[in-house]
């Protein structure tokens, strides 16, 4: 039985409204030069680009050599900065409005390199909850699910093959889709078959794990685990050595044996049947005899982001917090291990969330850097695809998320199982375009996910 206080924690955790927060957010962000050409900057902005803000304070931070000649309209109001770049960098107040235009003229000669960012604070209270699953699709999921099976993971649960064309557009599928209903009650939406897998059951963490026929993409995944969007995942294992030896032996492809990270942690990284990247990654705990692996968990998702300080901010919005510093290197061997032949340099960390402490790790690549945007709409490329997060009120939080300026791919649409559906879903994108989803189920659901949240912190 539960003391006197832990049930009134247990009772202000159930009941705790959330609070807002603020976050600094990254409104506009721009690389800039002069072109000698035509005696003008070569980015596009120089024509005015627009930007989204609310109404308010902002600032303007600009970035450069000392003494370079640039000269910045915000919103019609001009902000000349030579002259007051000291140590390289200036600052200027500004008043944003909810739709924003910036024009940057550089007359400098080279060299010239110029950053521009606008930011600006405002408060944010989402009521996401916790990372329901992480999705990879496949070529193959009879063959996927064999392969997933032999690593140790379940199934948590099946979902219908097909939907309603308002689902279809929900994940980016133009309707009407050339399914003609044969294989369910909805002709013009997609066709599929998946399962959601847990390793070890849903306590461990859940893969989304789909083959897509109707609308079909056989591009393979990411090639290497620098391309921005979801690049990898983690799983934890108590014992990597016979987890590699045994994964091997059933033919599994890794880019290396075991190897040992700057902080002391064993990795290896390995591929699915299609070419999908995830981390095996040695945790504590016990080492017990197992028929397949001893994963006991999924760890963090990888995402790969264009710039670290936007992405944090942005993040911190659903309830994720920096716990971790990541090195800005590491050895030859573990770039290697990584599937690079020189050693990389980047800009991350490690984000946890405040209730479900899942783990998100965000890279910014410095080198190698892969510019290409993350996997494009539908949601049915080959790997990880889309990540979905549950919420007490969709409806609250995507107004919310509205205003900060965030893309959706359609409106809140039922989930999952037509005119009947108890859930809703909204798809939406991150700065660099990969797709985040937010779910709302029963109350229920939220409620029993809390208290065995607050069971396994606490005890």
């Amino acid at each position: 039985m539960l003391s006197p206080q832990k049930s009134v924690l247990l009772l202000a955790l159930i009941c705790s409204p959330v609070a807002a927060k603020e976050i600094d957010f990254t409104r506009y962000l721009g690389d800039h030069s002069f072109n000698q050409s035509n005696n003008v900057s070569n980015n596009v902005s120089n024509n005015e680009t627009s930007f989204t803000g609310t109404v308010g304070k902002g600032r303007l931070i600009v970035s450069a050599l000392p003494n370079t000649n640039v000269t910045i309209s915000v919103n019609g109001k001009t902000i000349a900065v030579m002259d007051k770049l000291a140590e390289g960098q200036a600052e200027f107040n500004l008043d944003l409005l909810e739709s924003n235009t910036i024009r940057v003229d550089v007359t400098s000669p080279p060299p010239t390199a110029i950053n521009i960012r606008v930011k600006q604070r405002a408060n944010i209270a989402l009521n996401v909850q916790a990372r329901v699953h992480f999705n990879t699709n496949v070529s193959n999921f009879a063959e996927a699910r064999e392969f997933y099976g032999k690593l140790g993971f379940v199934t948590v649960s099946g979902f219908p093959d097909t939907n309603t064309q308002a689902m279809a557009r929900a994940i980016g599928v133009a309707t009407p889709t050339a399914y003609d209903g044969s294989k369910g009650d909805h002709a013009g939406g997609y066709l599929l078959h998946g399962e959601l897998i847990g390793a070890g059951g849903f306590w461990g963490g859940v893969i989304d794990l789909i083959e897509f026929t109707i609308p079909r993409n056989l591009e393979a995944p990411y090639a290497q685990v620098n391309h921005l969007g979801m690049a990898r995942a983690a799983m934890h294992t108590t014992n990597i050595t016979a987890d590699y030896k045994y994964m091997q032996s059933i033919g599994v492809e890794f880019l290396s044996a075991p190897t040992q990270r700057a902080d002391g942690t064993q990795f290896a990284i390995f591929k699915d049947l299609d070419g999908t990247f995830y981390e095996l990654l040695e945790v504590d705990g016990d080492d017990t005899e197992t028929d397949t692996t001893h994963i006991t968990s999924l760890g963090h998702v990888n995402i790969n982001v264009s710039d670290l300080e936007r992405s944090n901010a942005w993040y911190q919005m659903f309830g994720y917090e920096v716990t971790e510093t990541l090195p800005p290197t590491e050895t030859a061997e573990v770039a290697k291990a990584m599937g690079f032949e020189q050693p990389f340099i980047i800009k991350g960390n490690r984000v946890t969330h405040e209730v479900d402490g899942s783990v998100l790790e965000l890279v910014q690549w410095l080198a190698p850097f892969d510019p290409e945007r993350a996997y494009p709409p539908p949601v049915n490329h080959l790997g990880i695809h889309r990540t979905a997060y549950s919420t007490t009120d969709i409806e609250g939080d995507v107004a919310a998320l509205k205003a900060q300026g965030v893309e959706f791919l359609s409106p809140i649409t039922p989930c999952c199982s037509g005119d009947d559906s108890s859930s809703s879903i909204i798809a939406f994108y991150d700065p660099d375009g990969t797709v985040v989803e937010l779910v709302q189920q029963p109350y229920i659901f939220h409620l029993l996910f809390k208290v065995i949240t607050w069971f396994g912190k606490t005890f």
